[in-house]
C-alpha cells in the first residue's frame, strides 16, 4: 500500500504543467563526501531553468574531479507536484560491493518487428496518455495497463504477443545485440502469464549491461511480486542489495522499490541482511527531498528498525523520518 500511494503521487505529479525548472536536487553514493559542499559546487541549483541532457553529459567529469570521484551521474525525472523536475546526482561509491552485468550478448537473435513495434506503440501512447492528465496506471493483474485506454490497448496487445512468444522473448534477451529490442523483449516478458521462466528470464535481465533492460526488468518484478508475493522466492535478494549501490538512478529507484516487496514479509534473514549491507545507499535514498522517489526506502528502512507500518505511513505523510534513522544508530 505505501509503494502504490507513492506511485500514484508520482503518476499524478506526472501530468501537473511542466514547469521547466528545478524543484529539488537530490545525492546519492556521497559516502565520505561532505554533502553540502557538493551542493555547493553543483553547477546548477533549486529553481533554475532545466539543464538538457547534453549540458549535464559536459558539466560530468569536471564536477566528478572537483569531488574528488572519478565519475558522477545526472539524471533529470519529470516531475514534482508543482510540474518542476528532480535532478539527481550520482557518484560511484568506491566502498560499494562490486556490481558485475552480464556481457554485452553477440548472438543473432532479433526480436521480430512487430513486436518491436507493439512495444513501441505502448510506450508512445503511454507518454501520450500522461501528457493529457490520465496517468493512472492499474498493477493488480500481475502487469501494468494504464488508465489511458489506446494505450490500454497495446498494453494488451502486447500482452497477447507476450503469452505466446515467450520462448522468443527469452531468447532475444539472452542473445540479441541490440539495447533497444532487448528492452523491449523485457516489457514484453513481464506481459507474460507467470512462470518460472518468465521470472528467471527477468532476474537475469536484472543484471543486463545496458540500463534500460535492467529498468525494464526490475519494473516487471516489482509489478509482479505485488500480485503474487510468492514469486519472491524465486528471486535471489542478492543480485539487488549489489544493484541498490549502482551508479545509475533508474537502479537505485527500481531496486528500492522491489526491496520493499522483500521486506513485506519481515523475514529475519533479509531484514538481517540489508542492514548489514545496504543500509549507506538505503539512507541516502530515504533523505531525497523528491519524496515520491524516497518512500520505499523509508519503509524498508522502517521495518530493519523494527517500526510498525502503520506508523512508517505517518511518519511518511509527516515528512519526519528522523525516528526511523535515529532508531538505526
Amino acid at each position: 500500500m505505501i509503494r502504490f500511494a507513492a506511485t500514484v503521487l508520482i503518476l499524478a505529479s506526472l501530468a501537473a504543467a511542466d514547469d521547466r525548472h528545478l524543484g529539488t536536487i537530490d545525492f546519492y553514493g556521497y559516502t565520505g563526501l561532505d554533502l553540502n559542499q557538493l551542493r555547493a559546487a553543483l553547477p546548477y541549483h533549486e529553481g533554475d531553468p532545466l539543464p538538457s541532457k547534453q549540458a549535464l553529459r559536459e558539466a560530468g567529469p569536471a564536477y566528478a574531479k572537483a569531488a574528488g570521484r572519478d565519475r558522477v551521474e545526472m539524471e533529470t525525472i519529470c516531475c514534482q507536484p508543482d510540474g518542476r523536475w528532480a535532478l539527481f546526482v550520482g557518484f560511484a561509491d568506491p566502498g560499494a560491493p562490486p556490481l558485475v552485468f552480464h556481457p554485452q550478448p553477440k548472438g543473432n537473435m532479433r526480436l521480430p518487428a512487430e513486436a518491436l513495434k507493439v512495444s513501441q506503440d505502448s510506450d508512445r501512447l503511454n507518454s501520450e496518455g500522461v501528457k493529457k492528465g490520465v496517468a493512472g496506471e492499474d498493477d493488480s493483474k500481475g502487469y501494468s495497463l494504464s488508465e489511458y485506454e489506446p494505450a490500454r490497448a497495446m498494453q494488451l496487445k502486447l500482452r497477447e504477443y507476450a503469452r505466446a512468444h515467450v520462448g522468443v522473448l527469452l531468447s532475444v534477451l539472452e542473445s540479441c545485440p541490440v539495447d533497444q529490442e532487448r528492452a523491449a523483449a523485457a516489457e514484453a516478458l513481464g506481459y507474460a502469464d507467470e512462470s518460472r521462466r518468465q521470472i528467471a528470464g527477468l532476474v537475469r535481465s536484472s543484471l543486463d549491461p545496458d540500463d534500460e533492460v535492467r529498468n525494464n526488468a526490475i519494473r516487471a518484478l516489482g509489478v509482479l511480486v505485488e500480485f503474487d508475493p510468492k514469486t519472491l522466492k524465486q528471486i535471489p535478494l542478492r543480485p539487488y542489495v549489489a544493484l541498490i549501490y549502482s551508479i545509475d538512478w533508474y537502479d537505485r529507484n527500481k531496486t528500492a522499490a522491489l526491496l520493499d516487496s522483500f521486506t513485506k514479509s519481515r523475514d529475519p534473514e533479509v531484514l538481517r541482511t540489508l542492514r548489514s549491507e545496504a543500509l549507506v545507499p538505503l539512507r541516502e535514498i530515504a533523505q531525497w527531498r523528491s519524496s515520491g522517489h524516497s518512500e520505499s526506502a523509508i519503509t524498508v528502512l522502517g521495518r530493519i528498525a523494527g517500526i510498525d507500518d502503520n506508523r512508517i505511513i505517518d511518519l511518511i505523510v509527516a515528512h519526519n523520518i528522523a525516528p526511523i534513522l535515529d532508531a538505526l544508530r
